[in-house]
């Protein structure tokens, strides 16, 4: 059933940001390539005399077109499962050469030009005094002492907080993801006694708009990873006054209606970008409610246990307005900047120190190679901690994740309302991925006069 529902495993690739979308539509089973769920009338009644062959490990690396017993034919792709996520993550079975030597992760390859560098101009001070031309090193050291305590507070301190953010940042993601999974469970086990037709479609609906404003809020957190152009402001549009002040304006009929028509003020693609998930709980939310108007539900909900629905939309947004303020609320830059400051003056002048004090220049220049690979190390992991929405090794894999989410809401519906509405649902999201990326589609919605209106049916 499983297999049915997904397609079997596949791996996420590491790659540039504008093959996502590819990997996206391969993972969630674009329909323009495999076809993920397609109903069969005919294999209904032959259902019963399924080969059990279907079901054969062997075939697990093997296209397959097989009728299952729920009565509908799927053709799907099937792989070994993956070996490793997107994200990099520490195996505790690797030998310690393993570990010191990895460079895939690591941040050897930003500090190892630092570190040779310095082991060159600790060379050259001392070619320097040794031929007499100049002598460049510290008669005392006190005062470089004094300084090392200054950029050791400062390096391990911009550390502990930047891990600080990473670590809240997993913590927001891990609540939306298991408030998407609460909004779909609870809404099929509160009304899981009604079966009928119309009962069924508002569960799907509810399930689709979840899995929409999850991938729109996975991308509104990644839109600054993956665009060159991040600060791109929306062009001011002449006639935007005119519109909002008219009274017998009719805004939501233009074809070109963009959210910059009600703005006191230039905003960002990032801004816009990170308005679409509040939109889509909206309308999370709406179709909760929708319900109440009794054309789906037998008897509606009681108020407890809409509330109860409703807070876990209310813990999702919570979630996304955290990181929002740390996506929006980068590391203050002046700290940065001073302990930068003093990190790389302390460090490209520490020779002038150890060549004074000590004998063996070679001695000096393994000092200067370690010393330089751990402070410029250090600086260099909170670099690569500070922004984890992304495609380096050590970001978060939260599309894979999100992924993760989508098939245990099918595993949800397929539980209360059978696996041919799973399927249906799994083919809606696969057609929405088709075509196009999160906020194209997103943008191309907005631009209808219907998603501005409060909607009484099914959405498109």
């Amino acid at each position: 059933m499983m297999n049915t529902l997904f397609g079997g495993y596949s791996t996420l690739k590491t790659g540039p940001r504008e093959r996502r979308h590819e990997e996206e539509s391969e993972l969630l089973g674009d329909t323009s390539s495999t076809t993920a769920a397609t109903f069969d009338t005919a294999s209904a009644a032959s259902s019963s005399t399924t080969s059990s062959s279907a079901h054969d490990p062997s075939r697990m690396n093997h296209e397959s077109d097989r009728t299952t017993k729920t009565g509908f034919r799927t053709s799907i792709k099937v792989s070994r499962p993956p070996d490793h996520n997107r994200t990099l993550v520490y195996d505790d079975k690797q030998t310690h050469w393993e570990v010191l030597t990895q460079i895939y992760g690591s941040v050897w390859p930003k500090v190892l030009p630092f570190c040779l560098v310095n082991v060159g101009w600790t060379l050259l001070i001392y070619a320097l005094k040794k031929k007499g031309v100049i002598d460049l090193t510290f008669g005392s050291i006190a005062g470089h002492n004094f300084m090392a305590i200054m950029v050791s507070f400062l390096v391990v301190s911009r550390a502990q907080i930047t891990y600080a953010r990473f670590m809240e940042a997993r913590e927001h993601l891990s609540t939306a993801f298991r408030s998407c999974r609460e909004i779909v469970q609870f809404t099929c086990c509160l009304t899981m006694e009604h079966q009928e037709s119309r009962a069924k479609q508002w569960r799907q609906e509810v399930a689709y708009r979840t899995i929409l404003m999850l991938r729109i809020a996975v991308a509104a957190i990644e839109y600054r990873s993956s665009r060159v152009h991040t600060w791109e402001v929306l062009p001011e549009q002449q006639d935007s006054l005119d519109l909002v002040c008219d009274d017998h304006a009719e805004p939501l009929a233009a074809g070109s209606f963009r959210l910059s028509r009600w703005s006191h003020g230039d905003r960002s693609m990032v801004d816009e970008n990170f308005r679409a998930p509040i939109i889509l709980a909206y309308n999370v939310r709406e179709t909760i409610m929708r319900q109440r108007n009794g054309n789906y539900l037998k008897a509606r909900m009681h108020v407890n246990e809409e509330l109860r629905i409703l807070n876990y939309v209310g813990d999702f947004m919570q979630s996304f307005h955290g990181l929002q303020k740390l996506i929006t609320t980068p590391f203050p830059f002046p700290l940065v900047q001073m302990c930068r400051t003093f990190l790389f003056f302390w460090i490209f002048s520490l020779p002038l120190v150890l060549l004074n004090q000590m004998e063996e220049v070679w001695h000096v220049c393994v000092m200067m190679f370690v010393v330089t690979y751990g402070f410029l190390g250090v600086e260099y992991v909170s670099m690569e901690l500070d922004d984890p929405f992304g495609d380096d090794p050590n970001d978060f894999d939260d599309l894979g994740m999100a992924q993760v989410v989508f098939e245990d809401i099918y595993i949800n519906i397929a539980k209360t309302d059978g696996i041919a509405s799973a399927a249906e649902l799994r083919c809606k999201v696969s057609e929405r991925v088709s075509k196009g990326s999160a906020l194209e589609n997103f943008r191309r919605d907005a631009q209808e006069p219907s998603f501005w209106r409060r909607t009484t049916s099914s959405a498109v």
